[in-house]
């Protein structure tokens, strides 16, 4: 594993430590989040953990991975669980890189739906989902998805690789990311319309965590 340059000191300064191993691929913030996020996995609660942290520690199980399977070839030896251990790793990059991309969505829906506190999902036949609609708090619908989308910022189009005069296929994206694993939670009932929702059943929706 190429290990990085290290800068020369400046005059006065205290010397650099040399970094090795994975290490190396991290810069010392990112070490720092490492060492919070060991103490937390294993003194404190996991599920306090940062999406940011996840994904530094699905970087370092991956870079583990592949430095003992560079330690396998330089000693001759073929790992019989290489390919395991990479599919977990790419599991896990995989996992982090989903909740990434739901909160990406998320925020995009608040800049569509700025009054909306839920987007409710519909289940299909297939089990997927499609989107209903967006509702308020209290399950007043703000939009339904049988209507055109609002127009989105040129930018913000541009950077979810659409042109600004087409609309995004919020299906696809949703499918999308179910695909990779991201669940949805229940609508609360206060949001629900109890005409066309049932008070207990789960109702896929995606919070936009406008509801203090």
């Amino acid at each position: 594993m190429t290990q990085k340059p290290i800068p020369p000191a400046r005059p006065g300064a205290a010397p650099l430590a040399e970094l090795t191993g994975i290490s190396a691929s991290f810069t010392p913030l990112e070490l720092e989040g490492l060492v919070r996020t060991a103490a937390e996995a294993v003194h404190g609660d996991p599920d306090d953990l940062s999406t940011r942290q996840y994904e530094l520690a699905a970087r370092a199980h991956a870079l583990m991975a592949e430095e003992a399977e560079e330690q396998a070839a330089d000693a001759g030896e073929e790992s019989p669980v290489v390919g395991y251990t990479r599919m977990l790793a790419l599991q896990e990059w995989l996992r982090v890189e989903a909740e990434a991309a739901a909160e990406e969505f998320t925020a995009l829906l608040r800049v569509l739906f700025p009054h909306a506190a839920y987007v409710v999902l519909q289940v299909r036949g297939d089990d997927t989902f499609m989107v209903d609609r967006a509702v308020t708090a209290d399950g007043t619908t703000v939009h339904d998805f049988d209507e055109p989308l609002p127009a989105l910022p040129e930018d913000l189009a541009r950077a979810w690789g659409k042109d600004p005069r087409c609309e995004l296929d919020l299906d696809h994206i949703v499918g999308e990311l179910q695909a990779a694993g991201v669940t949805f939670g229940s609508l609360p009932e206060t949001a629900r319309d109890l005409d066309v929702d049932d008070r207990y059943e789960y109702v896929p929706s995606i919070d936009l965590g406008t509801v203090a």
